[in-house]
């Protein structure tokens, strides 16, 4: 039997044997480091998605704006007297010609009747002057006074007639009665407003522009014009523009600009309602409908200078289900940069999904998990 006896000898032998040991277990047992590396490949890889649109990148701008009438009238009559007949209520519709109110009528009648009887006189008259000259009995000066005189009892007929039609109030176009600014069995002089009316032929919507932005933005500029309403929740309705206001406010110094929307489908709404609006303004120096712009990180470069993104189309990936799919290398042409976008001439279509980052770390076929 051999006896080891030097200690320091014996020690070495133990710590080899272990390290042995030690090397045999990791060669036979599986590699952590492989297995992670492998398990982050299987994976599908987190990406951002983008949707190309027409809309994206343009310049939004919000205006407090108020609901106006077409045109608003206060309705007078045009002769004095007793108001008899006040039909219309507050808030009703009416039509164009009809009845808004009358005045008494008694005076007006009876200037009518009185016009008519000097009429008769003095074309009786006239007709006896007539023959008289005819014979020469008179002279022709005589007759024409007497011609001067039913002439004017012509036109005293025809005022008193058309006075007589000015006691009857109608309403000078379709519209609203907005309030009755006096009572029934009043007495009203001339021109004293009766009713005010509204024009609601279309919904008219004003907004006040800093001047500023007033004179810099061009008709090309503006991308589309639309008005939310308290009224109507979350719905947008697409605004025309129909007149500005030249002469600046001296207190806010903005410009008044008037758009407008047809009144079919909102008929609830009435001038002095609140309404949002929304301006999209295209970016200076890109033409509408000829490019999109993409976010600046959604574009790569191949190794010839080829720039292209990552199409994502989801149901195409390993696995399938909500929020995986394929990317695919798209080739695109691209323009010069404006801020975070770049607009692209060709390759892309509106609805399109492509990755916005993180594309440098992905390869053609390769399988995506979409983080918007």
């Amino acid at each position: 039997m051999m006896v080891f006896r030097n200690a320091p000898f014996a020690r070495w032998t133990g710590v080899l044997l272990a390290a042995s040991l030690l090397a045999a277990c990791q060669e036979s047992g599986p590699d952590p480091f492989a297995e992670a590396e492998a398990k982050l490949h299987a994976e599908p890889r987190p990406a951002k998605i983008f949707e190309v649109s027409d809309q994206i990148g343009m310049i939004e701008r919000r205006f407090a704006g108020r609901v106006a009438a077409v045109q608003t009238v206060d309705l007078s009559f045009q002769v004095p007297g007793k108001l008899l007949e006040l039909p219309v209520l507050e808030s009703q519709q009416v039509k164009k010609g009809d009845v808004i109110a009358r005045l008494d009528t008694t005076d007006y009648d009876r200037a009518v009747r009185q016009a008519t009887i000097n009429l008769d006189q003095a074309r009786r008259e006239l007709d006896r002057l007539e023959t008289l000259r005819d014979r020469s009995v008179i002279s022709q000066s005589a007759y024409d006074e007497q011609k001067n005189t039913y002439d004017l009892a012509a036109e005293s007929l025809k005022e008193a007639r058309q006075n007589l039609e000015y006691t009857t109030l109608r309403a000078p176009f379709d519209g609203i009665v907005s309030v009755r600014l006096i009572d029934n069995f009043t007495t009203v002089s001339v021109a004293t407003p009766v009713v005010r009316v509204h024009d609601l032929s279309e919904v008219q919507v004003d907004i006040n522009v800093a001047e500023a932005l007033f004179g810099r933005v061009t008709a090309s500029e503006v991308a589309s014009i639309e008005a939310k309403f308290p009224a109507y929740a979350d719905r947008l309705f697409p605004l025309e523009y129909r007149e500005h206001s030249s002469q600046v406010d001296e207190v806010t110094q903005t410009y008044r600009i008037t758009l407008a929307m047809p009144r079919e489908g909102v008929e609830q709404l009435f001038p002095g309602m609140t309404a949002s609006v929304i301006v999209k303004l295209q970016p200076h120096g890109l033409a509408l409908g000829e490019r999109f712009l993409v976010p600046s990180a959604a574009v790569v470069a191949d190794g010839n200078g080829k720039a292209f993104v990552w199409k994502y189309e989801e149901g195409s990936g390993e696995g399938g289900g909500p929020g995986i799919g394929k990317v695919t290398r798209q080739p695109v042409e691209i323009d010069t940069v404006m801020g975070d976008f770049i607009p692209v001439a060709s390759g892309l279509e509106s609805g399109d999904e492509i990755v916005s980052a993180g594309a440098a770390y992905l390869s053609d076929g390769q399988t995506v998990r979409r983080m918007n």
